[in-house]
């Protein structure tokens, strides 16, 4: 009996061989195909509701209720949609002809619009697991809109239309961090990319603002930017001196106004802080300060947002537009037009060329300096030229003895602000033996000193101002990086506590675990979100949770853990986009 089912198995498999040469025989054989055929397709992991016998996931409550008083504003080309925020919405999808985009503020700009046809904006609320609310629309025709603001910009207005800053103004940031975009197609005004993450970019006017000698009319600065968007900031200074930076404490006489999640806040004899208005994520709203001898009020679109009493005691000033995006991301902000009131001034003709010093410590009048300093070739063709340097200082550092180093020469280095603490600028002019076409190939060292500078007086920026009767500066747009085109993923957080909310956690205890989905800061780039369809969340590295979203822009989800046993463990966020994107987060913690 076991010889037959030797040979029968035998019998079998040779049948099975001569089958598949002749398959193999009949592929070469046939006619090939002129087109290869076509890649397989990916498809996104699609996240099942799941959850381990430990774990307790959260289930959806009542459906959110629909947006109510949308109001839309039309520019050239683009359209502006606002809405009021509504409970159980973790973002909002928007539809208007030819367009969706999923949102997580009350707050968007459309852009791509052909100015003169009316469109139809529809908004829906949608919750944390993708369930949307009855649609509530508007209509808005896109053009030139309200330009009444424009009106009384009379000191300087600029638009930016060659995408550059000419001598009118000086950009301050930290070199290869800030710097002037490329602009994309339906873009706006001054594109600036700030590439670290964590720096501000600041436009000074070169030209001051000077109030009216009547008392009782107003100054005015009015700028149309996207920089106070979700994570961003932006800030508004008026500053008795050509100042290039200030610290987070503004000189006497000095005007600051600040917009940004924390709220708006105006800083002068003392602070006012109120609510901050609605914005969105690449929105560009129209923000202006007006200062009168009696207060100060900050605007939004027209809307008086917070005021402070008590006006500036000086007729002119500096006026500086700080702009950074959210914390610790690359992100592009937009300027889209900046002016002020006033009589105007002639910009003044100057070139710019950055330096560098042999060292960025501050030294002591009598420390011995490094032996690096600066080519004298930019200041051959320059009748008049001085040295701007902005710098961090340090406790008992004497700023009326600062003294720059050049060469053998000491030039005494004023303060733009006096009264200026933590960080000033001081200018410095250069003899006009430096000058010229003879002298020197190199002007060595290139230090700045001050009697007390400490460990911590460090200078941030410094550059050559050159007054040469010539062309004046153009900043060439910066193509290092490209605006993304794709939409982000909401950006996801995990943290755990005890079931009293507590962060201690210890052993035998149950533990609750909270996912974060926060997707204002993500929509940065492009104005609109990629839909999450799930998440699952892995404990030490096996599947605890998974819960679908069905697309929503984000949201809070609690999950109720079993006891865990003492030790260092980890839980895992992996998020699917409705595209295929996908982003892991790890969170390390500890059972005591």
């Amino acid at each position: 009996m076991r010889h037959h089912k030797r040979v029968l198995a035998w019998v079998l498999g040779a049948v099975l061989l001569g089958l598949a040469v002749a398959v193999l025989r009949v592929s070469d054989d046939a006619p090939q195909s002129a087109e290869p055929l076509p890649p397989p397709v990916s498809r996104p992991e699609r996240v099942i509701r799941y959850a381990a016998p430990d774990v307790v996931a959260p289930r959806p409550g009542a459906a959110p209720s629909t947006p109510r008083d949308i109001a839309a504003a039309g520019s050239p080309g683009r359209a502006r949609v606002s809405w009021a925020a509504v409970d159980r919405a973790a973002g909002y999808e928007v539809r208007w002809d030819g367009g969706r985009r999923l949102v997580a503020t009350a707050d968007t700009e459309i852009s791509g619009l052909t100015d003169g046809r009316a469109y139809r904006v529809e908004v829906r609320a949608v919750d944390a697991y993708g369930r949307t609310s009855e649609p509530v629309a508007v209509s808005v025709v896109p053009g030139p809109g309200d330009t009444s603001w424009r009106a009384g910009l009379t000191g300087l207005l600029d638009d930016f239309p060659n995408n550059t800053i000419e001598s009118s103004w000086h950009l301050s940031g930290y070199r290869g961090c800030v710097d002037l975009g490329a602009r994309s197609p339906g873009e706006v005004g001054l594109p600036i990319d700030l590439g670290c993450g964590s720096d501000e970019a600041v436009l000074r006017a070169r030209q001051p603002m000077r109030l009216p000698e009547d008392s009782t009319q107003d100054g005015r600065v009015a700028v149309s930017t996207d920089a106070a968007g979700p994570g961003g900031r932006l800030t508004l200074e008026l500053v008795p001196g050509p100042a290039d930076r200030l610290s987070p404490t503004p000189p006497p006489g000095a005007v600051r106004a600040v917009l940004d999640d924390a709220g708006a806040r105006i800083t002068g004899d003392r602070t006012v802080t109120a609510p901050a208005p609605i914005r969105g994520a690449g929105s560009l709203h129209l923000v202006e300060l007006r200062v009168t001898r009696d207060g100060v009020t900050l605007l939004q679109d027209g809307r008086v947002v917070v005021s402070a009493p008590g006006g500036p005691r000086w007729r002119e000033a500096s006026v500086l537009i700080g702009m950074r995006g959210p914390e610790g991301r690359r992100s592009r902000v937009h300027l889209a037009a900046a002016g002020f009131s006033g009589p105007r001034t002639a910009a003044p003709r100057v070139v710019e060329s950055p330096v560098n010093l042999a060292t960025r410590q501050v030294l002591e009048p009598s420390a011995v300096a490094p032996s690096a300093g600066i080519v004298r070739r930019p200041l051959t063709g320059a009748t008049a030229a001085r040295v701007v340097i902005t710098m961090a200082t340090s406790p008992g550092m004497d700023l009326e003895a600062v003294r720059v180093q050049l060469g053998t020469d000491l030039l005494v280095a004023r303060q733009a602000v006096p009264g200026a603490v933590g960080v000033v600028t001081v200018l410095a002019d250069i003899p006009a033996g430096l000058l010229g076409p003879s002298g020197p190939e190199s002007l060595t060292p290139f230090v700045v000193r001050a009697p007390g500078a400490g460990a911590g007086a460090l200078v941030q920026e410094s550059y050559l101002e050159i007054t040469s009767g010539g062309a004046v500066d153009v900043r060439p747009s910066g193509a290092a990086r490209t605006r993304p085109e794709a939409d982000a993923l909401p950006v996801a957080t995990t943290s755990l506590s005890d079931s009293s909310g507590a962060p201690r956690l210890t052993a035998g205890a149950r533990l609750v675990l909270t996912v974060t989905l926060n997707g204002t800061a993500a929509q940065w780039d492009t104005g609109g979100l990629e839909g999450v369809q799930g998440f699952q969340v892995w404990l030490d590295g096996r599947l605890a949770a998974g819960l679908p979203t069905a697309g929503a822009a984000g949201g809070r989800y609690t999950f109720g853990l079993g006891a865990l046993p003492m030790g260092p463990h980890a839980a895992e966020t992996r998020v699917f986009g409705v595209a295929g994107s996908q982003s892991s987060t790890l969170t390390p913690f500890t059972i005591e």
